[in-house]
């Protein structure tokens, strides 16, 4: 049911895309020039020594807490005695989840109206966090100290927020109180920065959606932390950003804030999660903080002094030392996607003609989406009437809320609730029209290959990096099968398996670098979901996808097998000897004979 020439021409406007793809590569935005050094102005010992203080003092930190309210006031005084008028100091309180919260907003005006934000969460998600949230407080009180005294040319912010472990709610408070993006020169969040141990790159600047931080930004924090570390920072490779850009999760307040718009990385001395187990004040890494924190001085120095920094393409892929910006990416993926449309367009047009149905399978192919899509409807109402912890609005480690018996009730629900949609649906579908519960032919094909070529762009006009990652299942799933012939069971088995590869491959990934096993992942996905992290209808579609390869599966399956080769009838014997003549004749009888 594919037609070649069709096919062949679909895929123009795609080679026009790569040929412009090959030349829109550019050189990264270069970073700011490095400030004084700041050995002699942030002491890591003093730092760590304040952070054990502010552990020990109140150990228990956690949102709502009175110990973490307390820590609040204690900041604000501290910021006051800084140098920061009292009037531009303030203790912003707003209350989430029935939990009173508090963010310390304190600013100190420079010559220039323009501003350099650095941000610190003060909450904990465990007791004492001595090297997370305690030290970040100290380090940024300690960064209060280093100012004290030193004027600025561009106005300083800094803040303490709240609510970090419920979903970077209180750095979505602080949104409101800052100006426009466009007068933010770079924003600095502080993250574990007395951790001994660190899994992953030391600069993050993933957001919730497709946009980044600013290449120059990054550039200036990584050469700014290389000055104080005798090893790489540490960034991510081509496919790792694909595998970010096309499932985005930005763990930390950087994600809020990019997604609003901000020029913003966070400094974390863990990597992307924070360190593991309570974070014990014997565990404080003095060197660690002090390098992360003069690191954090000469950055800020290099803001004040030099110019906004290039942030380059809003959303790109860097590879050596080039970026592709995203838009090209997104170009191509959309002409990709093209040719599976239209040969799904072309095959519905080729079997109507021949009075071939093919509505009637799009019945059986929602069947298939149906326990999807009944899963998610149960988690959303689940998370509505509160039956599970409340999703937070922004994503949060996995270890804040792991997998309990709550959760595996949860799960098993849901689970539930997909099978018995899935059956219920199997049925409802098969009851009018009893061939669609065997399907086979032509119509159920075409119908999931028109399905797949609608959904797919669908999928990339919600995400175009998305829609670059299905761009192997729409092209693989429509041969396996609308291929004429058809081919083998297995050949198609393996097409349909190479073009779910990409996700798959996705998953994996973010199971290594979340450190999750597959229950902890089912779970921290239905989180994001319910958390609206995952766009509604992006998690519509999805479930649409999923049903479509399951659907295909069932064609695959139901394929019947090749008949075997038939043998050839053996012949008699051969009437010719090795060499010699064996017809007739051979021993007289012969008409010839007979006459003598």
């Amino acid at each position: 049911m594919i037609e070649p020439r069709v096919y062949r021409a679909a895929f123009i406007p795609a080679l026009l895309a790569l040929v412009l793809t090959m030349f829109s590569l550019q050189s990264r935005p270069r970073p700011l020039p490095q400030g004084l050094a700041a050995d002699v102005l942030f002491d890591g010992r003093l730092a760590a020594i304040a952070s054990a203080r502010i552990a020990e003092r109140e150990p228990d930190r956690r949102p709502g807490r009175p110990g973490n309210l307390r820590t609040a006031e204690r900041v604000a005084e501290v910021l006051k005695r800084r140098g920061f008028p009292r009037s531009q100091t303030q203790v912003q309180r707003f209350t989430h989840d029935g939990k009173e919260l508090a963010n310390v907003i304190a600013r100190r005006a420079g010559e220039l109206q323009r501003q350099i934000v650095i941000v610190a969460a003060r909450d904990a998600a465990v007791i004492p966090e001595a090297t997370g949230s305690a030290a970040d407080t100290a380090a940024l009180l300690q960064l209060a100290r280093v100012f004290e005294g030193r004027p600025s040319r561009k106005t300083l912010v800094l803040a303490s927020v709240d609510g970090s472990t419920l979903g970077e709610v209180g750095t979505s408070r602080l949104l409101s109180e800052l100006p426009s993006p466009e007068m933010v020169d770079g924003i600095l969040v502080l993250s574990d920065l007395a951790s001994p141990t660190r899994r992953g790159p030391f600069v993050q600047a993933w957001s919730n959606d497709a946009s980044r931080a600013g290449i120059g930004l990054q550039r200036t924090v990584s050469e700014s932390i290389s000055q104080e570390v005798e090893f790489d920072p540490g960034t991510s490779g081509a496919l790792g950003q694909l595998a970010r850009l096309s499932f985005p999760i930005g763990i930390g307040p950087q994600g809020v804030l990019v997604d609003a718009g901000y020029d913003v990385v966070r400094i974390s001395g863990s990597g992307e999660l924070p360190l593991e187990g309570n974070g014990p004040v014997e565990s404080i890494d003095e060197d660690t903080i002090g390098a992360l924190g003069r690191a954090t001085l000469r950055t800020f120095t290099a803001l004040d002094m030099g110019p906004r920094p290039d942030h380059g393409p809003k959303s790109y892929v860097t590879a050596v030392s080039q970026v592709m910006p995203g838009w090209v990416l997104s170009l191509l993926a959309g002409t990709l996607l093209l040719p599976a449309l239209a040969i799904g367009v072309d095959a519905f047009a080729r079997v109507r003609r021949q009075r071939i149905d093919v509505l009637p399978w799009l019945r059986w192919l929602g069947a298939w989406s149906a326990p999807f899509l009944a899963g998610y409807a149960v988690a959303e109402l689940l998370a509505l009437t509160g039956a599970t912890p409340s999703p937070p609005p922004a994503p949060v480690p996995p270890e804040v809320l792991p997998v309990d018996g709550a959760a595996l009730g949860v799960l098993a629900g849901v689970a539930v609730a997909m099978a018995l949609a899935l059956l219920l649906a199997r049925w409802l579908a098969a009851r009018p029209d009893p061939r669609l519960a065997t399907p086979e032919g032509p119509g159920a094909a075409v119908a999931v290959a028109l399905v797949l070529g609608v959904t797919s762009l669908l999928l990339w006009v919600a995400n175009p990096y998305a829609g670059l990652m299905v761009v192997p299942a729409a092209h693989l799933w429509l041969l396996a099968l609308l291929l004429k012939g058809p081919p083998p069971r297995r050949v198609r088995a393996l097409l349909l398996a190479l073009g779910a590869l990409p996700a798959l491959l996705v998953t994996v990934y973010y199971l290594f670098a979340l450190s999750m096993d597959p229950l902890a992942g089912a779970w921290y996905l239905l989180l994001l979901v319910t958390g609206h992290t995952v766009a509604p209808g992006m998690a519509f579609v999805a479930c649409v996808m999923l049903g479509a390869l399951c659907a295909a599966a069932e064609l695959v399956y139901r394929q019947p097998a090749a008949p075997p080769e038939e043998e050839p009838e053996p012949e008699g014997p051969s009437v010719y000897g090795p060499g010699a003549y064996a017809g007739p004749g051979l021993l007289g009888g012969t008409e010839s004979a007979l006459r003598r």
